[in-house]
């Protein structure tokens, strides 16, 4: 008796098919994670600068002259995920690059004069509304005196 080996047309396809269906669950649970992890490359690109921005407004009594490369606050630098960043008056503004092309996230420091604490309004500007998302969830400060309201 001779027996066949190998895999039929039918079997073949069937692997196809579940192959297929596999990646299209994983690849934007993928794109996502990926998304995120830059999201946290801009995060922490952003938080000494948010610290920095806390200093100088205590010491000067409001975040209103406090600018990059002055006051303690260091100069304006990106990173893989940054294209650009600014402080103008206590304001952080980053623009992001490759998987976050797009992506403008602004941290406006709002001053409480009596207590002489901060808190900060973020705002996550995008054409993609997932990575708009992302954003949003990925800058949430849970300190005390941060803001969790949108601009």
């Amino acid at each position: 008796m001779n027996y066949q080996r190998g895999f039929t047309l039918v079997e073949l396809m069937i692997v196809v098919g579940i192959v297929a269906i596999l990646s299209a669950i994983g690849l934007p649970a993928y794109q996502n994670y990926l998304q995120r992890a830059a999201l946290t490359d801009m995060l922490q690109t952003m938080v000494p600068y948010k610290t920095a921005v806390e200093l100088c407004a205590m010491e000067r009594g409001g975040p209103t002259q406090c600018q990059a490369g002055e006051a303690g606050i260091p100069a304006a630098r990106g990173s893989r995920y940054v294209s650009t960043l600014s402080v103008t008056n206590g304001v952080i503004t980053l623009t992001g690059q490759e998987s976050l092309n797009g992506l403008s996230v602004e941290m406006l420091p709002i001053w409480d004069s009596t207590e002489g604490g901060i808190s900060w309004q973020r705002s996550c500007t995008s054409s993609n509304t997932s990575l708009q998302d992302n954003c949003q969830e990925q800058f949430r400060f849970a300190d005390k005196g941060a803001s969790d309201e949108q601009a």
